[in-house]
């Protein structure tokens, strides 16, 4: 799957982050697990990680010496945590200490996926709230305004439009992809919902013509990349 759903995993029984790997794995993510802090906090570092999982079988000041690390940084992404048999106290600690999610083992894939997808979506809409202006080739999007603009021309988009380019712009020069679109714009994935949203994709591409430099590219089988390099093909 695209960089949307690439997921760091800290365990520190490497054996046992492998099986979460290969569970991620087969629900169509892209995973790398560590098991040592100081290696978890560099792969978080470097940017490529959308989304975080810890296995809590490990000792709790670790647990939360990382995810204060986490928590503290100016990336932005979701942590989710893995536990056996955890106690109401035990998840209450972990909320507390700004957990997105507590998952109980063992888990089913599809419902993983799921929940990954739904604290994705809830960071979606809070750092839509966050970012005001996009900036790509000549083009200006106002987004509390939904206005796009290039030179003397502006035009008011609808908020499906707005949603839409937003997202686009978000992952600029990366693959959306197609489901998790659905997911988070339109809430589900059925036929009339991956209909609208392809006359949505026409409306932006034509309002994206006046900057030959700016596409939107149909990647088959996966989903969408707003291209802002030229040469991208």
């Amino acid at each position: 799957m695209d960089d949307l759903f690439n997921i760091l995993i800290f365990c520190k029984d490497y054996s046992q982050g492998v099986i979460i790997q290969d569970a991620l794995q087969t629900a169509g993510c892209a995973s790398q697990v560590f098991d040592r802090e100081e290696d978890a906090y560099e792969g978080f570092l470097s940017g490529k990680f959308t989304t975080c999982i810890i296995d809590h079988d490990i000792d709790r000041k670790e647990t939360q010496d990382l995810i204060t690390l986490i928590k503290s940084s100016e990336r932005f992404i979701p942590v989710l945590f893995l536990c056996e048999h955890p106690t109401n106290k035990e998840i209450a600690w972990l909320f507390s200490h700004h957990a997105d999610d507590v998952i109980r083992k063992p888990f089913d894939t599809d419902i993983l996926q799921a929940r990954i997808k739904a604290v994705q979506s809830r960071y979606h809409l809070q750092y839509k709230q966050e970012v005001k202006t996009y900036l790509f080739g000549k083009f200006r999007f106002n987004l509390p305004k939904q206005l796009l603009s290039i030179e003397d021309k502006t035009t008011k988009l609808t908020t499906k439009e707005a949603d839409l380019l937003t997202l686009l712009c978000q992952h600029a020069n990366q693959i959306v992809d197609r489901m998790y679109t659905l997911q988070v714009i339109w809430k589900s994935d059925n036929y009339f919902n991956a209909r609208s949203m392809d006359v949505y994709i026409t409306k932006l591409r034509k309002l994206l013509q006046d900057d030959p430099t700016i596409k939107i590219i149909n990647v088959h089988g996966k989903g969408y990349k707003l291209s802002t390099h030229e040469n991208d093909n």
